[in-house]
């Protein structure tokens, strides 16, 4: 059902960038202006000045962020900065990296995601796309001819076959290409051109859908140039992969009245006394399964809340969105809990980290912390052809953008 094909990839010269560290970037929708500021500190061929230029009051139609990007990409190119492999490769990628206490490492590969037409039926999605980001995506595309960063698919793989590969791979050739991102993360990398190992890999693809776990709005602005370039540059992870991890987005609301601790209670079993790193590990319990569950922080007092039964119940008895996603805590509480508390209008800001989300809400607001979605029913959802709301997932870590590019020409 899916569609592969190495591709030779536009990389860092090794002769002039051996460290990739300080060329490398997340992806620019996690890139905060400080970090924005660091990174063009960090190297003057940092990919941020491609993926997230800095814009200026001055700026105009001639000169401005997409300009200055399609300039440092050519200047980059013509100083042999960035140089094209010789021949096609998948890209293996080894990404270690700490949470909590533990280092963890993920495999993945990069390739070329090919359109077979109108519609994708391989290619599942489970969050909707906003108009915003897909213009700038797109104006950085016209500008820049080459897609610069991955998009991250999840691909089932039964029996491990593809891991096992990676595996094999990981262990018994040396890296070509080594980078650290943000000091907390490493990155290794091989070319693979061997054809029979690129064709089972192919093979296994084409019999499964993948989940777009990550950019789904340059996806978005890719396949509607499908005509012009057929494919999109795309990294692939296995969904049995333990290092796999998808963590809840957090929401921080600005109220414009107070709120009714009466509803609240009616609404939810109301618990407090806790702190940030208890209530964390309390959303995590096997039991918080059944019902729907949440951390509530009012400013000042984290509180856990357990929604009532009853009042579930009711909800899901008559909702408004399909049953598959009416049980996810992410609709109860933007669909049902956000409504009846007069929040729903309210602005949110969006952020993975709980500890952050309570440091926004202390300047009078207030925090949602959420629990995770587990990857099997997001992939279900997606199958469905339904989509969560808005920032309802985020998969860690983020796929870095700089360690491969694919040009157009």
């Amino acid at each position: 059902m899916v569609s592969i094909r190495p591709f030779a990839a536009l990389r860092y010269n090794p002769l002039r960038i051996p460290d990739l560290s300080p060329v490398i970037a997340p992806p620019y929708d996690v890139i905060s202006p400080q970090e924005q500021e660091e990174l063009y500190k960090a190297s003057e061929y940092n990919v941020v000045r491609l993926i997230l230029g800095k814009q200026h009051s001055t700026d105009t139609e001639q000169n401005n962020r997409y300009t200055r990007a399609f300039q440092d990409f050519t200047t980059w190119r013509s100083k042999s900065i960035l140089v094209k492999d010789p021949k096609p490769a998948l890209y293996l990628l080894e990404h270690t990296f700490e949470t909590g206490q533990t280092w963890r490492t993920r495999l993945g590969f990069i390739a070329l995601l090919e359109f077979s037409g109108d519609a994708e039926p391989g290619v599942l999605r489970h969050e909707a796309t906003l108009s915003a980001p897909k213009a700038d995506r797109t104006k950085l595309m016209e500008a820049v001819p080459a897609n610069l960063s991955s998009i991250f698919c999840i691909y089932p793989d039964e029996n491990g076959t593809i891991q096992a590969i990676l595996e094999t791979l990981s262990r018994t050739l040396p890296a070509q290409a080594t980078a650290l991102l943000r000091k907390k993360e490493q990155i290794r990398m091989w070319a693979i051109t061997e054809a029979d190992l690129i064709d089972q890999i192919k093979a296994k693809l084409s019999t499964v859908s993948v989940l777009i776990a990550d950019g789904h709005h340059r996806f978005e602005v890719a396949k509607g140039n499908r005509k012009r370039y057929g494919a999109v540059m795309s990294y692939f992870a296995s969904m049995a992969d333990p290092a796999l991890l998808v963590q809840p987005i957090h929401r921080v609301i600005e109220p414009d009245r107070p709120l009714n601790p009466a509803v609240l209670e009616e609404l939810c079993v109301v618990e407090s006394g806790t702190e940030v790193n208890s209530l964390l590990e309390w959303l995590k319990e096997e039991s918080s399964q059944a019902g729907s569950r949440f951390g509530f922080f009012d400013g000042s007092q984290l509180y856990r809340l357990s929604v009532r039964q009853d009042k579930l119940s009711e909800w899901l008895m008559y909702p408004s969105v399909p049953l598959a996603l009416a049980g996810l805590d992410v609709t109860v509480l933007h669909q049902w809990l956000l409504p009846h508390l007069g929040l729903e209008r309210c602005p949110v800001q969006y952020t993975p980290d709980a500890h952050e989300a309570l440091a926004i809400a202390a300047k009078s607001r207030c925090a949602w912390i959420l629990r995770g979605i587990p990857l099997p029913s997001i992939y279900a959802i997606a199958s469905q052809g339904l989509t969560l709301a808005p920032k309802s997932t985020y998969f860690y870590p983020k796929v870095p953008s700089g360690l491969t590019f694919n040009a157009f020409d």
